[in-house]
């Protein structure tokens, strides 16, 4: 699982864009949104890089969330 930041996603339409790229990247990804935050949550078998690399070529440049274990 995977938690980035994403600046540029403000709306629905964004969010489209978005998934339809992750989509091109790994066919079975599921993606939860948080619009207020401009946060995705990514469950996909894919490396990070080539995630947010497939976002960066549709625009949304992302950047990784650290999160805490426990």
């Amino acid at each position: 699982m995977h938690l980035f930041h994403v600046p540029g996603l403000t709306c629905g339409g964004c969010l489209g864009f978005v998934t339809r790229a992750l989509q091109d990247v790994d066919r079975h990804v599921r993606i939860e949104s948080d619009l207020p935050a401009r946060t995705i949550r990514v469950i996909s078998t894919r490396f990070e890089s080539a995630l947010l690399r497939a976002l960066r070529e549709v625009g949304y440049a992302a950047d990784p969330v650290l999160q805490a274990w426990g």
